[in-house]
C-alpha cells in the first residue's frame, strides 16, 4: 500500500501548492494524471505483496522491457539479467543484508 499512500500525498501536496499560489506552479495535466491513476488503481490490490523484478547487477527496480521483450536495466544496461522476488519486502530485505555483508 505504499504506492497507494505516497500517491495520495503527492496529490494532496500537489493540489494544496496549486491553491495557494496566485497561479498553479505544478502543470494541472499532471495533476489530474496522478488522480486518474489513484483512481484507476485498484483499492483491493496490495501492490507491496506483487513479485518484484530488478537488476542482477545494480540492483535498480527501474528496467524497461523492449519490443523484443528483454529486460533493459536503465542504470547499468544489462540484458535481461534479473532476480525476481516474491514481493517488495524481500527485495528490501535483500538489500539491507547486502549493505551489511559490504561493511
Amino acid at each position: 500500500m505504499k504506492k497507494i499512500e505516497y500517491l495520495k500525498e503527492l496529490l494532496d501536496f500537489l493540489e494544496y501548492h496549486n491553491r495557494m499560489a496566485p497561479f498553479p506552479m505544478y502543470d494541472t495535466e499532471y495533476v489530474s494524471a496522478i488522480r486518474k491513476q489513484l483512481e484507476h488503481m485498484d483499492k483491493n490490490i496490495n501492490y507491496d505483496e506483487l513479485p518484484t523484478v530488478a537488476c542482477r547487477h545494480c540492483n535498480s527496480l527501474g528496467l524497461q522491457v523492449d519490443e523484443l521483450d528483454n529486460d533493459i536495466c536503465m542504470r547499468c544496461g544489462s540484458i535481461n539479467e534479473i532476480n525476481i522476488f516474491p514481493d517488495y519486502y524481500s527485495y528490501d530485505l535483500f538489500l539491507l543484508n547486502e549493505e551489511n555483508e559490504d561493511y
